[in-house]
This record gives C-alpha cells, sequence and structure tokens, in this order.
C-alpha cells in the first residue's frame, strides 16, 4: 500500500507495480517528434533533488496526484527492498534485424563458441519512415548464477572472443520509494515509479564521464518529466523523459562547444538527432530507458547545459535525419580524429558500412602512405599535418584551441606502474611487462589488436576501446598511438606512448567540423564530407 503521512487528502492509496520495460519506450505520434526516456541517475541508495518552480507530482498508474507539490528540497530513499533475480549471459552483438544476429551466430560458431539470439520488442508504433521496433541481441548459450562468474568466463575466452557482459532480470525487485520534504518533514512511500512534471527539477550529484579523464559530479537542472523508480538492483534509478528536440537541445552543448561556428553546431544536432534514434534498444536492451546520459550513448546535461546558439542550431535542423540508400544512418561522432577518420568495422563488431570509411580529414586530399604500416604511423603522429582538425592552424578558431593537447599527445608510464595498469584493468597475470606490440592497425593508424609481452606470458587485447581502457587509469585519449620503450635492459624502465587524437574516429570529427565551419561551409557540406553518399531527409515538423 501506498503510505501518506502529513500530505494532503488527495493522494488515493493504492497498491502499484513497476512499469514493465515495454511501457518505457519512446512512442511516435503520426508528423510528431519521438519523445525519449533518458536514464540522467543510476543505481543509487539515496536521490537529492529540489524542486524550483511549479509542480506536479504523481503516480505512475495514476495511483495519486499532487498538482501542486512543495518547492524545496526533497530526500528519496529505496525502503523494504528485495533486488530482481538476474541472470547474467554474455552478449556478442545487438543489431536491428534478426539476420544480422544470425550472422553473428556464424561468425561466434567460427570461433568454437554456441550463442542464440534473443528477441527484445521495442512495441513502438512506426509512423517515422525507418525505425526499427525490435532488437535483436546474439548471447552466448552458457548461462551465469553471479556477475563474478560470468566476468571470470569473460576474461577466459578474450583473446578469442569479444563480449560484453548482459545482466537479463527474470524476476522484478521489489520495494518502496520513500519521499521526505526536508522543510516540512512529510513523507510518503510508494510501490512502482514516481513522476514529477515540472518546468524546473535539480539534482545534487548527478554523475558525468565515468571513466574518462573528465570524471566528475554536478548539480544539473531537468524539465517536462522526471520518473524515479526501483531498479534491477533495488536502488532509485531516475528517468528524464522529454521530447526529442529538447533532448537535443541538452545534447549539443554537452557534446560540443556551444562557442563553436553555428554550421558546426547544425551538423552536431543531426548526427546527435540519427544517433538517438539508431541507438534506441542497442545500448540499453533490458533497462526501463531509451539511453543513458553519458558518452555510452550521448552525453546529454539536461536544461542546465541549454544556450541560445546550440537551441537555434537545433530548431535550424529541427527534424532532420541522415538516411542511407534506405535507412537511418549511423552518424558516430568523435572529438579530435588526430587528422585521419576510422573506418567503422575496425571500431566496433559490425558489418563494413559503405558511407564510414576512413578519411583524411581535408577535402580533396589523400595519403601517400598507408597508415596501417608502422614506419608510416610513427611520421604521422610526430608531424602536424595540414588537417581540418589541426587547431595549431591560423584558421583554427579560438573556441577550440583546447584541442591543441588532443592533437598530439604523449603518456610516459614507469614500467611497475603500467604493469599495475595493465594488470588490474585486464585481469590478466603476465609478469614483468616487455613490450606492447601493435598486430593491426586501422586506416586511421589506431591500433586494433594490441599484443602485451610479459615475462610469463603474452596476451591479445581486441578492437580500440578495450585498448584505450586497458592502458590509462581513465581512458586512453585514442588507439592512435606508437610505443616508445627507453631503457636498453631486457625490462624497459619505461614506456612513452606518442599519439594522435582524441575518441574513436569514426564518423564526424567535431574540432574539424569546427574548422570547416569556420571557414564558410555549411553543415550539409560537413555532414557530406565525413558520411559520404548519406543524403538528409525532414522525418517530422
Amino acid at each position: 500500500m501506498t503510505k501518506v503521512s502529513g500530505m494532503p487528502s488527495l493522494f488515493i492509496l493504492l497498491s502499484i507495480t513497476l512499469l514493465s520495460c515495454a511501457e518505457s519506450v519512446p512512442r511516435f505520434q503520426n508528423n510528431s517528434q519521438p519523445t525519449v526516456r533518458v536514464g540522467i541517475v543510476e543505481n543509487r541508495e539515496r536521490v537529492v533533488f529540489r524542486l524550483d518552480k511549479d509542480a506536479s507530482l504523481s503516480h505512475s498508474t495514476g495511483g495519486f496526484s499532487l498538482p501542486n507539490a512543495p518547492e524545496g528540497e526533497w530526500n528519496v530513499e529505496a525502503v523494504s527492498v528485495a533486488g530482481a533475480v538476474m541472470e547474467y549471459r554474455l552478449s556478442v552483438g545487438l543489431e536491428k534485424t534478426r539476420y544480422a544476429a544470425e550472422g553473428i551466430v556464424d561468425y561466434v560458431a567460427g570461433k568454437g563458441f554456441s550463442a542464440s539470439v534473443r528477441k527484445v520488442d521495442l512495441h513502438i508504433a512506426k509512423p517515422l519512415q525507418y525505425i526499427h521496433n525490435a532488437t535483436f541481441q546474439t548471447l552466448l548459450t552458457r548461462k551465469f548464477s553471479s556477475k563474478e562468474e560470468a566476468i571470470s568466463y569473460q576474461s577466459q575466452i578474450r583473446s578469442r572472443i569479444n563480449t560484453e557482459l548482459a545482466a537479463i532480470p527474470t524476476k522484478k525487485s521489489v520495494g518502496k520509494l520513500k519521499f521526505t520534504h526536508v522543510e516540512s518533514g512529510d513523507t510518503f512511500e510508494a510501490r512502482g515509479a514516481v513522476r514529477i512534471r515540472t518546468a524546473g527539477l535539480r539534482i545534487a550529484d548527478v554523475d558525468v564521464g565515468s571513466g574518462f579523464h573528465w570524471e566528475r559530479s554536478e548539480v544539473r537542472s531537468y524539465e517536462n518529466l522526471i520518473e524515479f523508480f526501483l531498479d534491477y538492483s533495488g536502488k532509485i534509478t531516475v528517468i528524464n523523459e522529454l521530447p526529442l528536440e529538447n533532448y537535443i537541445k541538452g545534447v549539443v552543448p554537452s557534446e560540443m562547444s556551444a562557442g563553436f561556428p553555428l554550421e558546426a553546431l547544425k551538423a552536431q544536432a543531426v548526427t546527435a538527432r540519427v544517433e538517438s534514434v539508431a541507438k534506441i534498444g542497442l545500448r540499453h536492451p533490458h533497462e526501463p530507458f531509451d539511453l543513458c546520459d553519458d558518452v555510452h550513448c550521448q552525453a546529454f546535461g539536461g536544461a542546465s547545459s541549454r544556450s541560445k546558439s546550440t537551441d537555434e542550431a537545433v530548431a535550424a535542423t529541427r527534424g532532420i535525419f541522415m538516411i542511407y540508400q534506405n535507412g537511418l544512418a549511423n552518424a558516430f561522432y568523435s572529438g579530435v580524429c588526430g587528422g585521419h577518420t576510422e573506418s567503422n568495422e575496425n571500431v566496433w563488431n559490425m558489418d563494413k558500412l559503405d558511407y564510414l570509411r576512413g578519411r583524411l580529414d581535408k577535402f580533396g586530399r589523400t595519403l601517400n602512405s598507408s597508415l596501417e604500416n608502422e614506419k608510416a604511423v610513427k611520421r604521422w603522429i610526430d608531424s602536424k599535418p595540414d588537417v581540418h582538425c589541426n587547431s595549431f592552424n591560423r584558421d583554427a578558431p579560438g573556441s577550440i584551441q583546447y584541442s591543441k593537447k588532443y592533437f598530439r599527445w604523449n603518456v610516459e608510464y614507469k614500467r611497475l606502474e603500467l604493469e599495475k595498469i595493465i594488470q588490474r584493468n585486464s585481469g590478466e597475470s603476465f609478469g614483468s611487462l616487455i613490450d606492447l606490440k601493435p598486430l593491426k592497425r586501422g586506416v586511421s593508424g589506431r591500433i586494433v589488436e594490441l599484443e602485451v609481452v610479459g615475462s610469463e606470458r603474452r596476451f591479445k587485447i581486441g578492437k580500440e576501446l578495450a585498448i584505450r581502457k586497458a592502458l590509462s587509469e581513465k581512458t586512453l585519449y585514442s588507439a592512435c598511438f606508437y610505443v616508445e620503450k627507453i631503457g636498453l635492459k631486457k625490462t624497459p624502465d619505461r614506456f612513452v606512448l606518442h599519439g594522435a587524437g582524441w575518441g574513436h574516429g569514426v564518423g564526424m570529427c567535431q574540432v574539424g567540423a569546427a574548422v570547416m565551419a569556420r571557414q564558410g561551409v555549411k553543415y550539409e557540406q560537413i555532414l557530406a564530407h565525413y558520411y559520404n553518399g548519406v543524403r538528409l531527409r525532414k522525418l517530422y515538423l
């Protein structure tokens, strides 16, 4: 039962349950923009928020309603909780079609593993063309009763196949949310989700940039619909549900400086809009929200991040998407490509896409030598080529000067320090670190497969992000680097990584886009440079 203490009598006591994942997926209406659900706080025992403006508070099923919720500080706690029962599996990929997922099953079989496809229905109407209504997850057949058991097996097979941990609920969590208005001391408890509709709500200690060098927490403001509920761990997750265009207005200034030229901001608005819709069901298939608020999906700073220039860019491109052939394009983007973008299949387990070919970040020019060659990539990293994202160029706008430290960079480690980092991040024991050997590079020079050579054993790390995470306390800027060993002994004294760029390098280079915009290039031309053969189409007014 819902329990109310000291609150107005318009609360109606009803037994209520959590919303199902299916009810959490965005609904699309004819000729209108989608609504998206963004996870803004996850896995918390306690959440503190402040209501600054008029707000209404209600239960998700309409069990009770408080049309004029008191302003001021509120605490939310999880009480009388039992977490969900989870089944742990290892995922090899999420696709929009069963055909693509079955292709992964065949690939996995060739590696000596058994896998199956699990359909995840999104239950959405499809008046917007190109929107998928289900995703298909390829899972290794073996099941695990604990997260630790799954991670241990994942470590054992890492050299043979790349996987991600998938936690699949088989029984929901149960418990209550306890809301307390700090000033009055009034409280109420509710089973299931509680919604607040407001023009102004601030949440303290929102995590930003988890696992990256800009990791921090901050106070953020949100508007529209805020929903609190118990997640599968029996802790609190908070969702911001809002129209897609409002969401994009919170993404653009979080992903690109509001000081960038307007045409670059327009290009960012289009790519962010495409990515948000394309990723639905592919990032959080077992969660009651569509996208998280961090770089795993897209950085979303809420209403507090918005600015006049980025709002203008979003409004100017309202409803515009990138289409390739007869489907929605993947609009990947990254901070600084380092002078050459990367081909998609070298970064993720996905088919080669013709519009995501790695290319020199300069109109009408190509390189004379391949960056897949070790000598060529060393010369490339040691130079400052005349490319769009070279922020040392005189045409570079002042707003991108921060990117100089990413265009070319060095990271130096003592051997013992790097050994500990690799062992901790990879879970591998290998003795003393002797060497780091690139086994395969992509067209941008980014390492696709790296061999760690130790005194006791050697092992491989595959794919760009896994390499970046293995070699740094906070994720390495990029996987485009070469290794300098210092010290003439069998085991070097120090390792220096000489690198180029920030991010995976696929699709649009954000700093390159800013330089092009400064030179008078329109956003349509910027997108055409980074996504060869796509066309723009307005899908709603």
